[in-house]
């Protein structure tokens, strides 16, 4: 027998879509993490098939579960479309809320598209998940993710913002404690998996050796290098007050893209900030 699932059931499926466990939704509805489970153990009661799997970290869903979140995401986007326009089908203010992932060399520049998109649009609000992680932003997890790599999937939008030009960078004063600097010399590394990025690997093959100190932050390895304790490949729009170091090195660029579905785009509030990020990420690249 099919059973149809109101809006504050779909609701509540969706949030654990997006935030992965019972207490993180709940903290997004604002309702407790126990009241999350009750009522989706209610609803695949009804329904006579699970739709979450539970787990020590964290839940996930099943097929039946991800079926039903696509029927969320489109009654979302309807319900959205209709806090656009006014009764009289003028152009209203924006409302919504808009979830981006990204990884934490971008989250900067998220951050400042999120403070102009707000400014211009008080009852909008964005969320950001700062994750070395792609998102399954085909499933919803994210409205907008920005990525550092084509995964060509053919349902999702791809948007080429540019290529970020990378160098192994010293402080000034590292050179100066360190004559005859060469490849073996202090390397400040990144942690899995962000040791597995093209320019890290290029580093690596070109000689560019591990040193004693390994981070798994791209801001972490920034400060180390400015408080002269290695070199480290960098993007070179961040490290205009360094010195480049192994120049001969052949560190490859890295592509950035910004990443939604169509159905996403639909929704005035999230083609707005998509355009707003774009032009906040043209101008990092740039250094502008």
């Amino acid at each position: 027998m099919a059973l149809q699932a109101n809006w504050d059931d779909l609701r509540l499926l969706l949030a654990v879509s997006r935030r992965g466990s019972f207490l993180q939704a709940g903290q997004l509805l604002g309702i407790a993490a126990s009241t999350v489970s009750r009522r989706l153990t209610q609803l695949e009661s009804a329904l006579g098939e699970p739709l979450v799997e539970r787990g020590v970290e964290g839940c996930w869903l099943t097929s039946r579960g991800q079926s039903l979140v696509e029927v969320a995401l489109a009654a979302e986007t309807g319900l959205r479309r209709q806090t656009v326009a006014s009764p009289t089908g003028r152009q209203a203010e924006l409302s919504g809320s808009v979830l981006v992932s990204a990884g934490e060399g971008f989250s900067s520049s998220v951050l400042e598209a999120a403070s102009r998109f707000t400014t211009l649009h008080p009852r909008c609000s964005v969320e950001l998940l700062v994750t070395a992680e792609f998102h399954k932003i085909v499933r919803g997890v994210a409205d907008i993710g920005v990525r550092t790599a084509h995964l060509g999937e053919p349902s999702l939008i791809y948007k080429h913002i540019d290529r970020v030009a990378y160098g192994v960078f010293a402080d000034a004063d590292y050179l100066k404690r360190s004559p005859g600097l060469t490849p073996a010399t202090a390397h400040i590394a990144l942690l899995p998996p962000l040791d597995m990025l093209p320019q890290l690997r290029a580093a690596k093959a070109g000689g560019l050796e591990r040193g004693p100190i390994s981070v798994n932050s791209f801001t972490a390895q920034l400060e180390a290098v400015r408080r002269g304790m290695g070199v480290a490949v960098l993007p070179r729009v961040l490290a205009q007050d360094l010195i480049e170091v192994f120049a001969e090195l052949p560190i490859p660029d890295l592509e950035v893209y910004l990443v939604s579905r169509p159905q996403a785009l639909k929704q005035a509030h999230i083609k707005c900030f998509f355009g707003i990020l774009e032009q906040v990420l043209l101008e990092g690249v740039s250094g502008g």
